[in-house]
């Protein structure tokens, strides 16, 4: 009974790879050794671990290169591309599709709500600005026509009432334009500009 705990013991604990490589204690290089013998499944595993042992050190140790023809590249991706042509059914591109149609819906229904308060952010901005940018030009054209107005009527009430011609009245009509589009063009309001 007690040979065949011991045995267990030394095949649960897996001490084949280390064994192989070198790496066992000796009492544990002893204790294996005594115990192979007994154990087919033990002596089974070192023979696989020793042959691939040997097949790696042939492996690595060939010196010889492979050929690679100079258009390999293209080759394998040529033949795989083309190999992949029968692997998916119509059903299940038609599938795939349904699905991509759905996952963009999805993506541009969440941008949208999360985006949904920035363009009305921004609409409402520019809604403003457009109807001050409006109110501001209204207002100078409107300021623009009354002083004409008030212009021509103190000129030709003086003018006109004393000397009864309508030439100097248009010289001063003309001059008083050109001053008052000088002092429009000049004319500065610090909110127009924010």
């Amino acid at each position: 009974m007690v040979v065949t705990t011991n045995q267990q013991n030394v095949c649960e604990r897996k001490l084949i790879a280390a064994y192989v490589d070198g790496e066992l204690e000796e009492d544990l290089t002893r204790i294996l050794e005594e115990h192979l013998p007994d154990c087919a499944s033990c002596r089974a595993e070192l023979r696989a671990h020793r042959l691939l042992v040997c097949e790696l050190d042939a492996a690595l140790n060939e010196s010889a290169d492979i050929p690679v023809p100079a258009d390999f590249t293209r080759r394998v991706a040529t033949r795989a591309t083309s190999d992949m042509s029968g692997v998916r059914t119509r059903s299940e591109n038609r599938k795939a599709l349904v699905i991509c149609m759905i996952l963009a819906l999805t993506g541009l229904a969440l941008i949208g709500s999360a985006a949904r308060e920035v363009l009305f952010a921004l609409g409402q901005k520019f809604i403003a600005i457009s109807f001050g940018v409006i109110s501001f030009f209204a207002t100078t054209v409107y300021d623009t026509v009354a002083g004409l107005v008030v212009i021509l009527r103190v000129l030709s009430r003086k003018i006109i009432g004393e000397s009864g011609s309508l030439g100097p009245l248009l010289v001063l009509l003309a001059v008083a334009v050109f001053v008052l589009s000088r002092l429009i063009s000049n004319y500065h309001r610090p909110g127009a500009t924010e």
